[in-house]
């Protein structure tokens, strides 16, 4: 009965934390087929969780294959101009090494301290979920072929969405818990 009574504990702060998170609907490239030097966008589409409304740090992060074939460019928040966007995303360095030191970030099979062979960039952005559950919000970011692409070639992307909830000390790092609502993955073909 003790264990029972503690796992309930441990479960409540769960279920208040994800209760206001924007959940990935979809996760898709633009343009699967580049050139050198061309660029397309890896979009989110992300809905409210439920009807609260609430102030989360909402991220999304871009993750490329190793070898600096693709690069991740900049990120907007908002683009169909729902929930206050368009905005701009401001690029949170830390992110990444923190998500995977934490090791809370994992959703539906998808570890992301378990990721290998992937340069990530992320961006983060308080936003208000708002409680509009019926309405999406699109993120789009930016991923471009560089010049010295190896062509003929796939090279992966893979997107990852989710809340970051600061331990209080308003620094994003490996003690901080990362609510993770969605990834998905696709890939782009650089030609020749």
């Amino acid at each position: 009965m003790r264990k029972k009574w503690l796992l309930g504990l441990v479960a409540v702060p769960l279920v208040l934390l994800t209760s206001c998170l924007f959940m990935l609907q979809g996760f898709i490239v633009l343009d699967g087929n580049l050139g050198q030097g061309e660029k397309t966008k890896a979009r989110f589409t992300l809905r409210p969780f439920n009807t609260d409304n609430e102030r989360v740090y909402q991220f999304v992060v871009v993750g490329v294959t190793d070898g600096g074939d693709l690069k991740v460019g900049k990120a907007t928040w908002g683009t169909n101009g729902k929930f206050g966007g368009p905005r701009a995303m401001p690029v949170s360095a830390p992110l990444p090494a923190a998500m995977a030191t934490a090791d809370t970030c994992s959703t539906s099979g998808f570890d992301f301290a378990s990721v290998t062979g992937i340069t990530w960039k992320a961006f983060m952005l308080q936003i208000r979920t708002k409680g509009k559950v019926n309405q999406t919000a699109r993120v789009d970011a930016v991923v471009k072929a560089t010049q010295g692409a190896t062509t003929d070639t796939s090279h992966s992307v893979i997107g990852v969405t989710g809340i970051w909830v600061d331990d209080g000390d308003g620094i994003v790092n490996d003690v901080d818990t990362f609510i993770c609502s969605g990834a998905g993955t696709s890939s782009i073909y650089v030609h020749a």
